[in-house]
């Protein structure tokens, strides 16, 4: 059939009755998705069991049309028939308008079917369908629907509803068939979704591996504010039970809105739990798919505690110096000048406890607990311990104070042996420690979901026909061509010494292996001794010699300074190779730490498989090292090696996010391993059933 006789057909259809000329061109859009479907008289159209899921318009034949009564469901309404040019089903865009019916064919009957999903479709896509049509996207009409959403509830009055046509601009539609779901539990949740019609069926997967049931939504709920304002995984899985029409907005696109409409963003009402994650501090070594959960600060008390004695002493010297100035005379003003001088250091150091309390916090992400302590401008610590490596939760209420103000301790234990996440004057540790485990619980939940969806996905590949397996990743390779470098030899020279006593500090190899060696800077600090006497012997010798030249005994001088200078040389280059030999590695899989004496004396190589490291933390330990950006990193593995430290290294933080991530993904990939793994014992349980199930089946017939 020609595109201007599907046209003709759809235009019979009531919703599309009004459209001019221009709408006409974009019902063409529609042409594509539109089959002709030949029906035998006794077959059914539509079902009154079911939600309409197309518009039917009648070409040839006819169809009768009957209900079911409510109050009477044994009796059945006849409604009439219906002849060719009638359309059934789906008629209006309407949320809800439509009605439940049987149509069954009366007569061979022809008919074009569209699938309302791909009406949808072309109707979001199409700007002039959305202005014109009676539908949910519709401005006028969503706007109306968007305010029945809690977040968008104080934006009824003539203000508010000129924001939310903003928001109708980037609102979308979808429909989901039986079965289909909307999000899965363990998915990124990045958009708010409101239910127009059908019944959503909720169901969630406990750190077990339980499917428990949730109920339902329906017509007028709504799910994912915390997804479209902060961020997360969803914590349930949204499967449509029957027919469900949906609305949704995206959080990239309302994050922009509200960064363009101030006006907006402070009369949405967000709830109070995502309104504080939406105020919580954000850090930039945070991954894509892990979002900041609670940041904790310590509890006023221990400020309290570091701080009271030096009040105290306080509040006793200002009235005596007071005294002092009113009735002490010459002698009095002199007094009280010096103890002004206490004062001043009292306050400082009521300061400097301030700045260290208030830089003291915890964070806990949906994938690692951390602790990040700084002293003013001067040093950095920073610990962390994955969620999947916490075994034990300990909360303490350590005495009466402790219970009458809401603080306490925590101590998050890992399987390492020598270090502990100590959360210690932390206000309300009950709340705390549920939050903990509550998100230790989630990390499980998500790890079985991951390993079924990879499993399911096999299956669904293996199962369909002629369906090959993945190509294998191609091979990198390595034409073996360098940078080119300078052939001019003393550049040669000179660039190899300076290589020698200055390495870089961190070198990426090719097989994504970094390489970290000590800081030279540090080094040079610290054998300073060394190389000042060489200087010294250098720079002497050659003033004495300079003013020996043509002494008898000149010779003899020279031998003993040549000697001189080749002893204190080889002491400073023993250093030099001391500090330059060892280096840490850092693989896809593995962090290997390598200690070497020079001459060849001694070599270690500690060595530890990513997924056995328990807690990572970086220390930057004066403000020096702050200043030129080194520190050293330490972690700790569950194995007998104990506890490793990357001393000396530049740019620590870095280095710790580093190590982080790789781990993070070597977790993921070893999970991917093992699900395959389940997956081919699975397949081999399945062929060996298969092969027994037709070898029995001869004996059976």
């Amino acid at each position: 059939m020609e595109p201007n006789e599907v046209l003709a057909h759809l235009k019979k259809v009531p919703m599309f009755w009004d459209l001019e000329e221009e709408g006409d061109q974009e019902l063409l859009r529609l042409v594509p998705h539109v089959e002709q479907h030949a029906y035998d008289i006794g077959d059914v159209l539509l079902r009154e069991e079911e939600i309409p899921n197309k518009t039917v318009v009648i070409l040839e034949g006819r169809v009768k049309v009957t209900r079911r009564l409510p109050e009477q469901p044994l009796d059945v309404q006849d409604l009439g028939e219906r002849v060719a040019g009638a359309a059934v089903g789906r008629t209006s865009l309407e949320a809800g308008s439509f009605e439940r019916v049987t149509v069954e064919a009366l007569a061979p009957t022809l008919a074009l079917v569209l699938p309302f999903r791909d009406l949808i479709r072309i109707y979001q896509l199409s700007r002039h369908l959305r202005e014109h049509l009676a539908a949910p996207l519709k401005p006028n009409h969503l706007v109306t629907t968007l305010q029945k959403i809690p977040l968008f509830g104080a934006l009824s009055d003539r203000a508010g509803e000129l924001e939310l046509y903003s928001v109708a601009q980037i609102t979308h539609e979808q429909v989901f068939g039986n079965g289909e779901w909307l999000f899965r539990q363990g998915e990124i949740s990045d958009r708010l979704f409101l239910i127009l019609s059908g019944r959503i069926q909720l169901s969630a997967v406990d750190q077990e591996g339980i499917v428990r049931d949730l109920g339902t939504l329906g017509p007028g709920d709504e799910a994912g504010e915390t997804g479209l304002l902060v961020g997360d995984f969803h914590d349930v899985t949204a499967v449509a039970d029957g027919y469900a029409r949906v609305i949704y907005v995206l959080r990239a696109e309302f994050v922009d809105l509200l960064a363009q409409r101030p006006y907006l963003r402070r009369r949405v009402m967000v709830s109070e739990e995502v309104e504080k994650r939406r105020n919580l501090r954000q850090f930039d070594w945070i991954r894509d798919d892990e979002w900041v959960i609670a940041v904790v600060q310590r509890h006023w008390a221990r400020l309290l505690s570091q701080t009271g004695a030096l009040v105290a002493i306080l509040f006793f010297l200002i009235p005596a110096i007071i005294a002092l100035i009113i009735t002490g005379g010459p002698a009095g003003l002199v007094i009280a000048a010096i103890l002004s001088l206490p004062i001043l250091g009292l306050c400082l150091g009521i300061i400097w406890q301030f700045v260290n309390w208030r830089d003291d916090f915890f964070v806990v992400t949906t994938q690692r607990v951390i602790h990040i302590e700084r002293v003013g401008p001067f040093s950095t610590q920073q610990e962390e311990s994955a969620l999947d490596n916490i075994e034990d939760l300990y909360e303490i209420q350590p005495g009466f104070a402790a219970n009458l103000l809401g603080y306490g301790n925590l101590v998050l234990q890992t399987a390492g042996e020598t270090v502990d996440i100590d959360m210690s004057y932390i206000p309300q540790p009950g709340e705390m420690r549920r939050l903990i485990s509550q998100q230790i619980e989630r990390s499980k939940a998500r790890n079985i979901l991951r390993t079924r969806g990879q499993i399911r996905d096999m299956l669904a590949r293996r199962l369909v026909v002629g369906e090959s397996s993945p190509p294998s990743p191609e091979a990198v390779t390595h034409d073996g061509s360098t940078a080119p470098r300078t052939s001019f030899l003393p550049a040669i020279l000179v660039n190899s010494i300076w290589e020698y006593f200055f390495p870089a500090s961190w070198v990426a190899t090719d097989g994504d292996t970094i390489i970290w060696r000590r800081f030279w800077l540090p080094g040079l600090l610290r054998y300073s001794a060394p190389f000042l006497i060489f200087l010294v012997s250098t720079i002497g010798g050659i003033v004495v010699l300079s003013s020996a030249w043509g002494a008898e005994n000149f010779l003899g001088w020279m031998v003993a300074w040549l000697v001189l200078e080749a002893v204190v040389f080889g002491v400073l280059l023993w250093f030099v190779e001391d500090w330059r030999n060892d280096y840490f590695q850092l693989t896809p899989s593995h962090i290997i730490l390598v200690e070497r004496r020079p001459l060849l004396l001694q070599e270690s190589r500690h060595e530890a498989r990513l997924d056995r490291i328990q807690n990572l933390a970086f220390e930057v330990p004066n403000i020096l090292a702050r200043a030129l950006n080194y520190g050293h990193v330490q972690f700790e593995t569950a194995g007998t090696q104990g506890k490793f430290e990357l001393k000396f290294v530049r740019r620590p933080e870095e280095v710790q996010s580093t190590i982080s991530n790789r781990q993070y993904a070597y977790r993921q990939h070893q999970q991917e391993i093992e699900s395959n793994r389940r997956q081919q014992e699975m397949l081999t349980w399945f062929a060996t059933y298969d092969d027994l199930h037709r070898d029995m089946g001869p004996e059976r017939g």
